[in-house]
């Protein structure tokens, strides 16, 4: 992210000054959560839906797992998720296959009855290299349409994520 932002600034990083900006950035936000940070709309219902049809539910981020799971649980959610893992979890990262397995079994879940829930081109990535259906969202992080990059579907609102489309995508 900090090489990104130097970038489309034209600027680039000296030797050595990744790690020390790094080292800031995790401090700051750090301390600074959960910030504004907040579910989106509709999502604690959907996560209710799924968890009362009996769905394992887990997340699995490029963010540093050490960020994720204290953010998560600030904003009431780590417990409904079975695993949480970050980009630093695993020896590899989104679009890894291995990230997505990973999480999977470390939440006791089956590959083979996954859905990958997200908003950026790793998220679909990591589902298309682990061999599961995926579902996007158009609100998030992507740089792009999510349209456009090939999720198995794509939904307005989470008020569209319910144990029937999850079953769908499965079956």
């Amino acid at each position: 992210m900090i090489e990104r932002a130097f970038a489309l600034r034209g600027s680039h990083l000296a030797d050595g000054e990744l790690d020390a900006m790094i080292e800031r950035f995790v401090e700051h936000y750090r301390a600074g959560m959960p910030g504004k940070s907040r579910p989106y709309p509709g999502l604690i219902a959907a996560l209710d839906r799924l968890s009362e049809a009996g769905t394992l539910l887990a997340v699995c981020t490029n963010k540093m797992e050490g960020l994720a799971r204290p953010l998560l649980e600030l904003l009431g959610l780590a417990d409904r998720f079975a695993a949480i893992t970050g980009g630093d979890t695993f020896a590899v990262r989104k679009p890894d296959a291995e990230h997505l397995l990973g999480t999977i079994r470390l939440a006791g879940g089956d590959p083979s009855r996954t859905v990958m829930i997200g908003d950026s081109r790793n998220d679909f990535k990591v589902a298309e290299n682990a061999g599961t259906p995926s579902i996007a969202v158009p609100f998030g992080y992507s740089e792009v349409p999510v349209e456009t990059l090939n999720p198995t579907v794509v939904i307005p609102h989470f008020d569209e994520l319910t144990p029937a489309l999850v079953e769908r995508l499965l079956g």
